[in-house]
């Protein structure tokens, strides 16, 4: 069994140069269009400028959340390698292994033959190596999985961020005399799409709306006001019962609120 580089280190690498390229951009833009909000409300062409960026932001970041969640795969690859290791480890501690010669008076030949100690040194090296490979097995495993947990928790953070900017938005289609407006461009009806889930002909459901297994809809948050309703994704399993909620939003699009659950999905399989 060949020893597996320090792939903690590699991934480490990987996804710093995606921070570093990245995440300190998204956060700069975040704080940026928070700003436009510090006095008053921007006016509704300006609301529009905000919701496009906001929403190829979060197109952006839950682009970057798949490939860090893909790591997270090999991670798991090296359980069967951790399994082996410790499987062999096991079984040459387990072997009963008489070192010494030993006599016994009346028995034919009166000695018993223990194991040469050259067999007992190479058991006795294999089981150094094997520990050692166990041992830089499981610190890669655990390095990868803090690698891309504390990615995620910053991606997390910036998400919040951009939850704000979506409360700040509403808050303005609630209180600014450019009611309309604003909620037009916040949800148009390209933005909106249809409720549910859309079919063909056929009643089958829109491609887009169904994921690894999973039915998705859109729907309308029961809790949000009328005047500024906000939306989420679900999906539901074989049976129709929803499994899953997206977050819910005034200002992302459709495609963003798929995508958001998605995610939760893919999440949920490596969870």
């Amino acid at each position: 069994m060949a020893k597996i580089p320090q792939l903690s280190g590699i991934i480490a690498r990987q996804v710093g140069s995606i921070q570093g390229k990245l995440i300190s951009q998204l956060v700069n833009q975040v704080l940026n269009i928070l700003s436009k909000f510090s006095s008053q409300c921007p006016n509704a062409k300006e609301i529009e400028k905000i919701i496009r960026i906001k929403n190829n932001l979060l197109k952006n970041i839950n682009a970057l959340e798949r490939r860090i969640k893909k790591l997270r795969s090999v991670a798991s690859k090296l359980d069967a390698s951790i399994r082996v290791a410790r499987i062999a480890i096991s079984f040459i501690t387990s072997i009963p292994i008489p070192t010494v010669l030993t006599f016994i008076p009346g028995q034919s030949g009166g000695i018993v033959k223990g194991v040469p100690y050259s067999t007992l040194t190479k058991l006795s090296d294999r089981l150094i190596k094997l520990n050692k490979l166990l041992d830089s097995l499981e610190a890669d495993k655990a390095g990868i999985l803090g690698v891309i947990n504390i990615a995620s928790v910053t991606l997390e953070g910036i998400k919040k961020r951009l939850e704000a900017i979506d409360i700040a938005i509403q808050g303005c289609s609630t209180d600014s005399g450019q009611l309309s407006q604003i909620v037009a461009v916040a949800q148009p009806p390209q933005n909106t799409g249809s409720e549910g889930t859309p079919t063909d002909s056929t009643g089958a459901p829109d491609p887009d709306y169904y994921y690894r297994g999973y039915e998705l809809s859109i729907m309308n948050d029961p809790n949000s006001p009328s005047i500024a309703p906000r939306r989420y994704a679900v999906a539901k399993d074989r049976v129709g019962i929803i499994v899953l909620y997206g977050p819910s939003s005034f200002s992302s699009d459709t495609k963003v609120l798929l995508d958001e659950i998605k995610f939760r999905i893919d999440n949920q399989r490596f969870s």
